[in-house]
């Protein structure tokens, strides 16, 4: 938990500094145009250094925050919608999650009070096992058997007797049940990378869009056009230039 507070926060930090950069950035472009339209000798000696947007800034805050490297390269009209799928995929991440540690703790409670079981300081291998033996000593047993010395429960607060084998059964499956939504939580990460590459891209795009218009030389630029050709998917490829 405090691992993630710190990422937060420094990601906070990290946008706020862009969104400063971006605004008086933004006040030195418009100084520029209003050169052009008035001449003034000093005034446009001043307007010729009028900055640009990195394009590698503006990927790096898109990965870190999607959305928010649009926002700097000022095309939020196509960030937003990054960063309103970012908060939705963060939001069933929680959601799932947050079911799948239900049904387990559910799973587990039952088994303390038809097996006698205590989860504490205990490994999800534990979980596994009482769901796969009636007992402590059956499970030892066949560990016996099979010379898995190592494996053996020798402290008794690992015990369990379970009092049925329908209790077990139930058991194993809810227990089974919650690693599958477990499972289905890896899935939204997934899209939570995949969604960070797309802003990402975007920002990029955004930021070479930006100081073209600006009228800075040397900008790059990322396109992603239809083609015959498969190459990321059907129908599109992506294109990299450096524009001088």
């Amino acid at each position: 938990m405090i691992k993630t507070t710190k990422c937060l926060f420094l990601s906070f930090m990290v946008a706020s500094v862009a969104l400063a950069q971006s605004t008086v950035q933004d006040a030195l472009f418009n100084a520029k145009q209003s050169s052009i339209n008035n001449p003034d000798p000093a005034a446009f000696q001043a307007a010729q250094t009028s900055p640009s947007r990195s394009v590698l800034l503006a990927t790096m805050l898109s990965v870190v925050i999607p959305g928010t490297g649009e926002l700097y390269a000022g095309n939020f009209q196509s960030g937003k919608y990054a960063l309103m799928a970012e908060v939705a995929i963060w939001v069933t991440y929680g959601a799932v999650y947050t079911h799948g540690s239900w049904v387990r703790q559910d799973a587990r409670l039952f088994a303390t009070e038809h097996a006698g079981a205590a989860f504490n300081g205990k490994g999800d291998k534990f979980d596994v096992d009482i769901g796969n033996y009636a007992s402590m000593s059956d499970y030892n047993q066949a560990k016996l058997r099979n010379r898995e010395l190592d494996l053996l429960y020798t402290d008794p607060s690992y015990n369990w007797q379970w009092d049925s084998d329908a209790a077990r059964t139930s058991f194993k499956n809810a227990r089974i049940r919650s690693d599958q939504i477990y499972q289905n939580a890896k899935f939204v990460i997934a899209a939570a990378v995949v969604n960070r590459i797309l802003s990402a891209f975007s920002a990029a795009k955004a930021a070479s869009a930006y100081n073209k218009s600006a009228g800075v030389d040397g900008a790059w630029n990322i396109e992603a056009r239809p083609t015959s050709t498969l190459k990321v998917a059907d129908g599109w490829s992506l294109q990299f230039s450096y524009d001088f």
